[in-house]
């Protein structure tokens, strides 16, 4: 494999020389959606032999919202900045990395990039320009429960998730999928230890599972760990929590997820400076 060094060039990060935030005029301001810097870096990949190496410019922007509203999706397809700094030059066009950004609902930070552009060595400022759709949810809903065995692997339950789902027209419809739960005994604490799944072809506003008894009781569990990932296609969500090493009997399983759901267009139009360009290098395979 060969060795690669990579030099990261911090672009005023957390002194923006100026910030303005667009607003959509035909919304109400206290229902719409903004943007604001949290940090802004380029990053070219050196390589022994390549005469032109690979550049990329990173933003990640702090999504500001009304209190109520949760930030479900953004449509990475037609998630488009314009970027260009001071000295005039060619415009770059800055998209989404990954779709799956709102691993906080509540505080979403969007992550773009820009391939093949930085700002020039003499630029004061740079500019980004735009608008992002995205959905949002007004509402939490929760899914009748599931009823699971608890020690008892490999077992899968359809998941309906009404009105989870909303379509590039404006239509929403139910969320369809799977539940998935195995357990394994986790070797810290000797103790039991119960694994989700949930899995889905559309990528939907999940929040948390409410897990209970029977008799409707909070199930005695830690949730130790949740993460979100998409494949081929498919979307998944999962989770991993502790048991006492004894416990039996049955578990019930709901999805706590958001619905009335809404397209919203985030304006952006922001302008930040330079705070002098802060070099480091750092090398690895």
């Amino acid at each position: 494999m060969k060795n690669c060094f990579v030099k990261f060039l911090t672009v005023c990060a957390l002194c923006p020389l100026a910030v303005h935030l667009s607003r959509s005029g035909d919304v109400p301001e206290k229902e719409t959606l903004s943007a604001s810097l949290c940090s802004a870096y380029a990053r070219t990949w050196w390589q022994p032999g390549v005469k032109n190496p690979e550049k990329t410019f990173h933003v990640d922007l702090k999504i500001m919202k009304p209190a109520l509203w949760r930030m479900v999706y953004c449509n990475e397809k037609d998630a488009r900045l314009a970027v260009h700094d001071s000295t005039g030059g060619r415009f770059g066009v800055l998209c989404c990395e990954e779709s799956l950004f709102m691993e906080d609902l509540e505080h979403p930070v969007l992550e773009m990039e820009c391939r093949d552009w930085l700002p020039a060595a003499g630029a004061a400022w740079v500019e980004l320009k735009g608008k992002i759709p995205c959905i949002i949810g007004k509402e939490e809903a929760l899914s009748e429960g599931l009823s699971f065995t608890v020690g008892q692997k490999d077992q899968k339950k359809p998941l309906l998730l009404k009105g989870a789902v909303l379509e590039e027209a404006g239509s929403e419809k139910d969320g369809r999928g799977s539940l998935e739960m195995s357990f394994v005994r986790d070797r810290d604490s000797g103790g039991l230890r119960m694994e989700m799944k949930l899995k889905s072809s559309r990528y939907m506003g999940i929040l948390r599972l409410e897990l209970t008894t029977p008799e409707g009781a909070p199930f005695p569990a830690k949730e130790d760990l949740f993460s979100r990932s998409s494949s081929s296609g498919e979307y998944s969500w999962f989770w991993s929590y502790l048991l006492n090493p004894d416990e039996k009997g049955k578990v019930h399983v709901a999805v706590n997820y958001m619905t009335g759901l809404e397209w919203v267009d985030m304006p952006v139009e922001i302008k930040f400076g330079m705070s002098g360009l802060v070099q480091d290098s750092q090398k690895g395979e």
